[in-house]
C-alpha cells in the first residue's frame, strides 16, 4: 500500500485571515445548531427544555461584554427567522448572537448581513465550536454528564440525518475519494494528514494535527472537546457516500498523538474491522 503525507504544518494559521460572510454563517451554523438541538428535545417530548435554555443563558452571561446587536440596532426577527425557539426564547437568542458578533468583531462600518470580513482563523473556528462546547456544557449540568452525552450523539447523528436528505452522494466508491485528496493542489492544507488506501473498499487517514482541539485548549473538559470535535464525522462521511461508515479510535481531543480513521464501503468491506495502534505507529510514507 503507497502512504501519502498532505499538508503542511502552518504555525501562523491561528493568526491568518479567513474571509466570511457573518450573517450567511451565524444562521448557517451557530444559530442553526442551537435551534435544533432545542427541537430536538421538545420533539423527544423530554421536561428540561426550560431548564438547559436557563444554564446555557447563564453561561453565555460569563462570556458576552457587550450588547452588540442593540449597538448595531441589528433586527433580531431577520436574523431568527425559522428559528420557532430562538425566536420564543429571545434572552437566550440575544446571548448567543451577541456572542458570535463579539467573536467576530465586525467593523461599524460593514453591513454584516451583506458585507463579506476577514478575521482571524482562531476567531473564526471559536464561533462555531465555542457554541457547540457550551451547548454540550450546558446541558451536562442540565440531566447530568452520562445522560447529556446520550443526547448530544443522538442529536448530532439526526442533525446529519436531516442535512443528508435529498442529497446525492459525492463519490461512487473509497477509491474515487481517496485519489481526489491525494491530487496536488496549489496551496497545501493546513491540515496534516497521512493517507493510503488499504483495499477498494477501506480507506486509512490518520490526522497528525488538529486546530479545532487547539483553539480550545483554554477549555477544561476533554471529554466534551472530543464530542464537538469528533462525533459528527461519523455522519458527516455520509455526505459522500450513503454507503460509507467510519471508524475512528485514536484522537488527538483525547490525548493521543493522531487521529486513526478508516472509511469503509460496506458494499465490500462489511466487517469495519479497525486497525491496530501498531498499524496506525508505522503508518507513514
Amino acid at each position: 500500500m503507497k502512504k501519502y503525507r498532505l499538508g503542511e504544518l502552518n504555525p501562523n494559521y491561528m493568526e491568518e485571515l479567513v474571509e466570511v460572510q457573518p450573517f450567511d454563517f451565524a444562521r448557517r451554523e451557530p444559530l442553526k445548531r442551537l435551534n435544533f438541538i432545542m427541537e430536538f428535545i421538545e420533539k423527544k417530548n423530554l421536561d428540561f427544555l426550560e431548564k438547559f435554555v436557563s444554564n446555557l443563558s447563564k453561561n453565555y452571561k460569563k462570556l458576552v461584554k457587550e450588547d452588540a446587536i442593540s449597538k448595531k440596532k441589528i433586527d433580531m426577527k431577520e436574523v431568527f427567522v425559522d428559528f420557532q425557539l430562538l425566536e420564543k426564547h429571545t434572552e437566550l437568542a440575544k446571548l448567543s448572537l451577541n456572542y458570535y458578533l463579539q467573536l467576530h468583531q465586525i467593523p461599524d462600518t460593514v453591513n454584516w448581513k451583506k458585507d463579506k470580513i476577514k478575521i482571524p482563523n482562531k476567531n473564526q473556528l471559536l464561533s462555531f465550536l465555542h457554541p457547540r462546547y457550551y451547548n454540550l456544557f450546558s446541558l451536562i449540568e442540565t440531566i447530568g454528564r452520562e445522560e447529556a452525552i446520550k443526547l448530544y450523539k443522538q442529536y448530532v447523528t439526526h442533525y446529519y440525518n436531516e442535512a443528508k436528505k435529498n442529497r446525492e452522494n459525492s463519490y461512487p466508491d473509497v477509491k474515487t475519494l481517496f485519489e481526489k485528496r491525494i491530487e496536488p493542489k496549489e496551496k497545501p492544507s493546513d491540515w496534516v494528514i497521512v493517507t493510503g488506501l488499504i483495499n477498494e473498499g477501506k480507506y486509512a487517514y490518520k490526522n497528525e494535527n488538529c486546530m479545532w482541539v487547539d483553539v480550545l485548549e483554554h477549555l477544561p473538559d476533554q471529554e466534551i472537546k472530543y464530542y464537538i470535535c469528533c462525533y459528527g464525522d461519523y455522519g458527516s462521511v455520509k455526505f459522500h457516500n450513503e454507503n460509507f461508515i467510519l471508524t475512528m479510535e485514536h484522537t488527538i481531543a483525547l490525548g493521543d498523538p493522531y487521529c486513526s480513521r478508516v472509511i469503509h464501503d460496506i458494499r465490500v468491506d462489511y466487517d469495519l474491522r479497525h486497525p491496530s495502534k501498531e498499524f496506525w505507529d508505522k503508518f507513514n510514507p
